[in-house]
């Protein structure tokens, strides 16, 4: 990783918080600054687990902070939107190769987008990592708030739909996910669906 100076790192990442944490907006339930700091330190388990290198751990890490970023322009392709703030940032301490890797990793959190590198599977089961934990029913109900600020859904019975259907298409990508996360998922996708069949 080619930083300028050492406290370069470590002051972007506190930079990015900073700025999340002042400029999100306060009804972002779920996307908050708290699911960032989430993302990063289940990245930070990923980097531990797999051992990976200095370098490529600050790229992940920083990419993890800044995946959402865009959010606090809007939600609608805050993906592209996080990147183009970043490549404010990055240049003047990155390099173009180094920046190209953070894209790519910040693009692997879209929900329709497939992981095309070892380190993109990484960061896209970190972001989907509570679909496997037992905080997910806190969590979700964090993003049906957002779903029903945005109008996108407001009826409890079709955001169960959405929770099962979404848990049903919803693949981890990595090892260590598909051990420690895929079966307690499985139990919550059984559980929703015994729910669901409530309303029957």
């Amino acid at each position: 990783m080619t930083l300028h100076n050492r406290k370069a790192y470590p002051e972007l990442c506190l930079q990015l918080l900073d700025t999340l944490d002042r400029c999100l907006p306060p009804h972002l339930s779920y996307h908050c600054v708290s699911h960032t700091i989430d993302v990063a330190n289940v990245c930070n388990k990923y980097i531990t687990y797999y051992d990976i290198d200095s370098a490529h751990s600050k790229l992940i890490r920083i990419a993890a902070i800044g995946h959402d970023l865009g959010y606090i322009i809007s939600p609608v392709n805050h993906e592209e939107r996080g990147i183009k703030t970043l490549s404010q940032l990055l240049p003047s301490i990155l390099e173009p190769k180094e920046i190209s890797i953070i894209n790519g990793l910040i693009r692997a959190t879209k929900i329709t987008q497939q992981p095309k590198t070892f380190y993109e599977k990484i960061i896209k089961d970190a972001d989907l990592d509570y679909l496997g934990r037992d905080d997910y029913d806190t969590l979700s109900q964090n993003l049906f708030k957002e779903f029903q600020y945005y109008n996108i859904e407001n009826n409890q019975e079709k955001w169960l739909d959405l929770q099962i259907n979404f848990l049903e298409n919803h693949k981890f990508y990595t090892s260590f996910a598909q051990e420690f996360r895929e079966p307690l998922k499985h139990q919550k996708l059984e559980f929703l669906k015994e729910k669901r069949n409530i309303y029957l």
